[in-house]
């Protein structure tokens, strides 16, 4: 369940992001066009660092699935594994990555491509909120994506402020619950779909795949979501440790 959400979660977001690439390009009213790119330059560390980190992750449980067989040469998990491994490190490694969302894009245009996504996402909420049996879930995402509103303002204040380390030193947590957030979106998005399809009468072969869609967020949204939730509260203490130690102090 965790290979299959976070490869369905990680296939729409980057469909996603390709979707507003096109739409910059085509749209002919510029206010639209400059709302995709300000869409787009958010989601790009979350596409690249927060994506990386979960495809490896992804590898890994695969390598798990195999037991002893998937650490040898004969199945393809280990070359799997090793390959995905660099995706972390290509393009700006995912601290720098990391780094870029909390320092140049959670301010970009005074926040307005961060609002103009915590709207989109708030759509597919709404959506959510219409088809049978996902009420629950959306109401769920719709606390979350709240609490990450208040998250990124005291990143962005803690930023700008005689902390400014200690801010940084949660960029990739940020990241992180960032991410977690798009991939809720993601499924729940998918799931309100599979529901009005299941709604209208499916075709028989195409049933459990929707029905999956739907597992696929109440997965996500009840057994990740959780933790997203934890890891927000350790960013709002943004506990000094790893700027304040000494550097002697990481000796043996």
């Amino acid at each position: 369940m965790m290979m299959k959400v976070y490869v369905e979660g990680i296939r729409s977001l980057l469909y996603y992001v390709g979707m507003c690439e096109d739409k910059a390009k085509i749209c002919e009213d510029a206010k639209e066009k400059l709302t995709y790119q300000g869409i787009i330059d958010v989601l790009i560390p979350i596409a690249k660092g927060y994506v990386t980190d979960r495809a490896f992750e992804v590898c890994s449980h695969g390598v798990q699935v195999y037991g002893g067989y998937g650490y040898i040469r004969d199945y393809p998990m280990e070359q799997l594994l090793r390959d995905c491994r660099i995706t972390m490190i290509y393009e700006g490694t995912n601290g720098i990555q990391a780094m870029d969302l909390l320092g140049r894009k959670l301010g970009l245009n005074k926040g307005k491509p961060m609002m103009d996504l915590l709207g989109e996402i708030q759509k597919s909420i709404a959506m959510a909120k219409d088809a049978q049996g996902l009420e629950g879930l959306a109401a769920k995402l719709e606390e979350i994506v709240n609490k990450l509103g208040e998250v990124a303002l005291h990143m962005g204040m803690t930023a700008m402020s005689p902390k400014v380390m200690n801010a940084f030193a949660f960029a990739h947590p940020f990241m992180e619950v960032c991410g977690d957030v798009v991939m809720a979106w993601m499924l729940l998005w998918r799931a309100a779909i599979a529901s009005k399809k299941l709604g209208n009468g499916a075709k028989k072969k195409d049933v459990a795949f929707y029905q999956g869609q739907i597992k696929s967020a109440e997965f996500f949204i009840y057994s990740i979501l959780p933790i997203t939730f934890g890891k927000m509260k350790a960013i709002l203490a943004t506990n000094g440790a790893a700027i304040e130690i000494a550097e002697d102090s990481f000796g043996g």
